[in-house]
């Protein structure tokens, strides 16, 4: 092998494995005119020592040979052999892992999160918040007690305010507020808010004070005997 040469030694790897120069370009990436120029020894056509290594290592594993003892030929026998510049890399391996920066990868997964986020809930987000009185229960109602218990279920993401004053809703989306009505006609404005959109509903409570007891003038009857 001493006294043979590298372009020898690549045509008879190539013509063991059944390959031409275009088909080994397929294969590795390498430009077809920088394998021809290999296979001709004319270094002169060659890039950077650096790639040309990188392309006896890719050779390497396609036409399986010892790329050390080939990458020593080349040094023997080259003419000219180009140095590499500052702004030279070595040639990518386009079928190795390629690692993304973590950033990218980052950012990428929350956007895939949103996206699965939205998919899941756009019915949700785009309908107006869920409210429901369970007291009181009817229309237009006539009571004679002052003290009555509102109560219902909202959306527990929403702003549930009764009479423009806010009332908490549990996680449960459950709430319950003691309220005063006036003598008279009252009227109870339900409102819910979220992300833009609101449901309202109005009740309507008249409160009758009870008439007063009849006073007795505790006289008894006489009995004669």
């Amino acid at each position: 092998m001493e006294n043979t040469s590298l372009k020898d030694l690549l045509r008879e790897h190539l013509e063991l494995k059944g390959l031409t120069a275009k088909k080994v370009a397929e294969l590795t990436g390498i430009p077809e005119r920088y394998i021809e120029a290999l296979l001709t020894g004319n270094d002169k056509l060659l890039p950077p020592a650096p790639y040309v290594h990188g392309y006896l290592t890719k050779l390497a594993g396609v036409l399986n040979f010892d790329k050390d003892t080939m990458w020593r030929l080349y040094q023997k026998e080259a003419v000219t052999i180009r140095a590499s510049g500052p702004s030279d890399r070595l040639p990518s391996n386009r079928f190795a892992v390629h690692y993304l920066n973590k950033n990218w990868l980052l950012a990428g997964l929350v956007i895939i999160l949103l996206l699965g986020y939205l998919t899941t809930n756009i019915y949700q987000l785009l309908q107006p918040p869920s409210l429901q009185i369970l007291s009181p229960a009817g229309e237009d109602l006539i009571v004679i007690a002052p003290l009555i218990t509102l109560s219902g279920s909202a959306d527990p993401r929403a702003t549930l305010t009764i009479n423009a004053e806010e009332v908490y809703v549990g996680d449960d989306g459950r709430f319950e507020k003691e309220y005063r009505l006036q003598s008279g006609l009252n009227t109870l404005e339900f409102r819910v808010k979220k992300l833009g959109k609101e449901t309202v509903v109005l009740k309507q409570i008249i409160f009758q004070s009870p008439p007063p007891l009849p006073i007795s003038n505790g006289q008894e009857g006489t009995t004669t005997r």
